[in-house]
């Protein structure tokens, strides 16, 4: 692990998958021809994680899944989904910055960004409709409850919700679409059940623990956007258990207790995915993955 400076050292053995879906992405992105293109291209090619394409390609060689071009498909559908959602939340957040570049809705208001994200999901659905039916109905499925999560965490602003309300909106709003990628590939082959069960329970755990270090990142960075909005995340949702104080007001609030109690979330999930991967027949790619999560979710 000493000799691991980044995600691209981490999953080198689907280097050669992940250059042939960066030359696939530029081709899609190419293909448009509104002034928005070189906006859109530095959008999506601004120093990402694509830890959801990576995903999808470990997986696959984890269950020997052969068909590259479906494969090759659901990476990319999810990569257009995702960063959909992105332009679209940084609307709903008010947001200026992403990856410390101007969002799309502050350099051209909500308007031209709501279309640019649209743009990005009739990209995927046109992608989609190169799979089949069951990957079609397991994405639409998978961003339907993304949306619900989405409208549970907007039903719920400015309320001290309970730890069980914000594990089930957190994974409706992050896990489910990292799900429509795993739940796609067993599409493709005959997988066993047990098999089936321990990659969700990885994944499932594995979501959980990104989410709440996320949002323990972002109090870290001072970025306290989600706090000034009324969401309040798990760190947030301790404090205020301990505290009666005026968030709108946040900036010179410490929140590290709560950051402390937060992170053992982080590390309990990340230990149960851990448990769970093991439990897979040891390849390179269970240890790319199992790097990867360990990488991802470090403190």
């Amino acid at each position: 692990m000493g000799n691991i400076r980044n995600i691209k050292d981490i999953t080198s053995v689907v280097k050669n998958e992940s250059d042939i879906f960066e030359k696939k992405l530029k081709i899609f992105i190419d293909k448009n021809k509104n002034f928005l293109k070189e906006d859109l291209k530095n959008f999506m090619f601004s120093n990402p994680k694509r830890l959801r394409p990576l995903f999808v390609f470990l997986f696959s060689k984890i269950l020997k899944i052969n068909n590259f071009n479906q494969v090759l498909n659901i990476a990319l559908a999810l990569e257009f989904i995702h960063n959909a959602s992105l332009i679209h939340d940084d609307i709903l957040d008010n947001e200026k910055l992403r990856r410390n570049n101007p969002t799309f809705y502050e350099k051209y208001g909500a308007k031209l960004a709501v279309l640019e994200g649209d743009m990005l999901l009739s990209m995927a659905l046109n992608i989609l409709s190169d799979t089949s039916l069951d990957i079609l109905k397991i994405f639409s499925n998978k961003i339907q409850k993304t949306l619900e999560g989405e409208i549970e965490q907007n039903s719920c602003l400015n309320k001290i919700i309970d730890e069980r309300t914000y594990i089930r909106k957190t994974f409706n709003k992050t896990g489910n679409l990292f799900f429509a990628g795993l739940e796609s590939l067993f599409v493709l082959k005959n997988i066993d059940d047990k098999t089936k069960y321990k990659l969700r329970k990885f994944l499932k755990n594995y979501t959980l623990a990104f989410q709440i270090k996320n949002d323990i990142d972002n109090i870290k960075n001072k970025n306290l956007s989600d706090i000034k909005n009324g969401n309040y995340t798990l760190p947030v949702l301790y404090f205020c258990r301990e505290n009666n104080i005026d968030l709108l007001n946040c900036e010179n609030v410490c929140f590290q207790n709560c950051i402390n109690l937060a992170s053992k979330k982080v590390d309990k999930y990340k230990k149960s995915a851990i448990i769970f991967l093991s439990e897979i027949e040891d390849t390179i790619y269970k240890k790319a993955l199992a790097d990867l999560c360990d990488y991802t979710l470090r403190s």
